[in-house]
């Protein structure tokens, strides 16, 4: 009997079947082994395909190509290279064109109001994400005015603040709002600013030529009336009628009238007489005469100095001819 149990041990545990209680065939062995595996992977945040749950990147881990292009694209805000119209600054709309190169904007702008003066203007500033700020400057007649603006771009137009200085003092803020109107910004030319006529010079050019005693006409391409014939100590006055500034100077080098925009005049009194030639600097081709008598001695004289002249009974044949008052 013993040596039948010790027979049927031997072929148990060969066979795999039971040792304490717990079975230990091949099978369970290989089933074992897989459930440790997956429980292992599964505890290293993997599925049972291998693949990663989750995703941690580390601060030493460099952004993708493409990442990074949206992040710069982010950062450096809108694209503004248009012409913008800025409304509420000035009573009229004034016209910005702006480049951008980055974060940086600048450019000029202009206003054109009618029936006021105009004037033009440089631009600088920046844009951040959506955050638009700009500094116009101007020349105002004689005076340099800054305006600062600070505004918030979105849906194509830019709202905000702005506020104006001049000579060192704030001479006005409010609000503005600006939206483009093209985007060719090559098409943009600063607006054309007359020069103011000297005061020596203005007046008014729709002034007949004939209201005004002894002037001259300047055409495009004459004098009138040309020649001209005056007395010594008359002042005669050249107003410019044609569309381009002018310049009268005497052959001789008597007079110089300097320039002369369109609508001025100048003014030159002949204190001497004879014939004075004159031309345009400005059109060579363009001449003049004035002559210029002296009517101050009169043709009648005192015969009396002629006395020994004089024939019998009043007889005036030895005077000079012309000299009689015949």
């Amino acid at each position: 009997m013993g040596c039948c149990r010790q027979m049927t041990k031997s072929l148990s545990l060969k066979s795999g079947k039971y040792i304490g209680g717990i079975l230990l065939n091949k099978r369970s062995m290989i089933l074992s082994l897989l459930l440790v595996s997956l429980f292992t992977g599964l505890s290293l945040g993997q599925t049972d395909n291998n693949t990663s749950i989750t995703k941690t990147i580390s601060t030493n881990e460099s952004i993708p190509v493409n990442e990074t292009a949206a992040v710069t694209q982010a950062g450096t805000g809108p694209n503004l290279n248009y012409i913008w119209s800025f409304t509420g600054i000035e009573i009229d709309p004034i016209t910005m064109a702006l480049n951008q190169e980055g974060s940086d904007l600048y450019g000029q702008a202009k206003y054109e109001p009618e029936g006021g003066k105009a004037w033009n203007a440089e631009v600088v500033g920046s844009v951040t994400e959506n955050k638009v700020d700009l500094t116009l400057t101007a020349q105002k007649d004689k005076e340099l005015v800054t305006t600062k603006m600070t505004g918030t771009y979105a849906n194509d137009t830019i709202n905000g603040n702005f506020t104006r200085i001049s000579g060192g003092k704030k001479v006005g803020n409010g609000t503005f709002n600006a939206m483009w109107i093209s985007p060719d910004i090559s098409s943009y030319t600063p607006v054309i600013i007359e020069e103011p006529v000297p005061a020596a010079q203005q007046t008014a050019s729709t002034t007949p030529a004939a209201e005004i005693p002894n002037s001259i006409e300047i055409t495009e391409s004459s004098f009138l009336p040309n020649p001209m014939t005056i007395e010594l100590g008359t002042t005669v006055t050249w107003i410019n009628r044609g569309s381009k500034d002018q310049e009268v100077a005497a052959t001789n080098a008597a007079f110089d009238s300097g320039n002369i925009a369109p609508g001025g005049q100048y003014q030159y009194t002949f204190s001497k007489a004879g014939t004075f030639d004159y031309y345009s600097k400005t059109t060579s081709s363009m001449t003049g005469k004035i002559i210029v008598t002296d009517n101050s001695k009169s043709r009648f004289v005192d015969v009396r100095q002629y006395a020994d002249k004089m024939g019998p009974g009043g007889d005036l044949s030895g005077i000079p001819p012309g000299m009689s008052g015949r």
